[in-house]
């Protein structure tokens, strides 16, 4: 994300689908640990990721960007946050963390990429905040994460996984040495046969 990119979000005051807002706070305040790996889950399972941005309080619905003290933005660390993801997550989540300054504040502003072949699902619980065996998503209706909380968001997650398997399946066949034309369109038969007659066929 660039300082160009995080000031505008900043800017907007508010959630998007793909941007979610934390307070303040050190990775070891459980519940806001919790919280944070909530959302990276949930913006694992959204097609292109999403963003998580540490040190925004939510005042009555208005983001209120108060930023990280010292101490508590030294404890957001790359591998730190990496360790509890990977108690949460299965299978593991990819993101990237930075820290962001904006009006003499400072923010983490942790990006993760979207899944790469099957959806991340929780594999433990935490408290009210995490449950075992839970597959969060940001919700249509408004950009909050949340369990699948309908059909809807239960089939574009499917379709994406579904699209991500063809994907897969065609890498694999090419990397095997099977045919696989380009656009993905086979001839029909009769252009098969036509083909192997060659000059017969005239």
């Amino acid at each position: 994300m660039t300082d160009e990119e995080f000031a505008g979000i900043l800017a907007l005051g508010r959630e998007t689908s793909g941007v979610e807002f934390k307070g303040p706070g050190p990775l070891s305040n459980g519940r806001l640990m919790a919280q944070v790996v909530r959302a990276l889950l949930a913006m694992a399972n959204r097609q292109g990721g999403g963003s998580v941005i540490i040190g925004i309080e939510d005042n009555r619905g208005t983001a209120n960007p108060v930023g990280l003290n010292s101490d508590d933005l030294h404890t957001w660390t790359f591998g730190a946050v990496s360790d509890q993801v990977a108690r949460y997550a299965d299978p593991s989540v990819s993101f990237g963390l930075e820290t962001k300054e904006y009006n003499g504040g400072k923010y983490i502003v942790i990006d993760v990429e979207e899944f790469s072949a099957i959806p991340v699902l929780c594999k433990r619980s935490y408290n009210d905040v995490l449950r075992d065996g839970a597959c969060y998503v940001r919700t249509r209706r408004k950009p909050e994460t949340s369990d699948i909380p309908t059909q809807t968001e239960m089939r574009d997650l499917l379709d994406l996984a579904i699209d991500k398997g063809v994907s897969l399946y065609l890498e694999r066949a090419r990397r095997l040495g099977l045919y696989v034309p380009p656009d993905g369109t086979y001839p029909s038969d009769q252009e098969q046969f036509d083909e192997q007659l060659g000059d017969w066929n005239e």
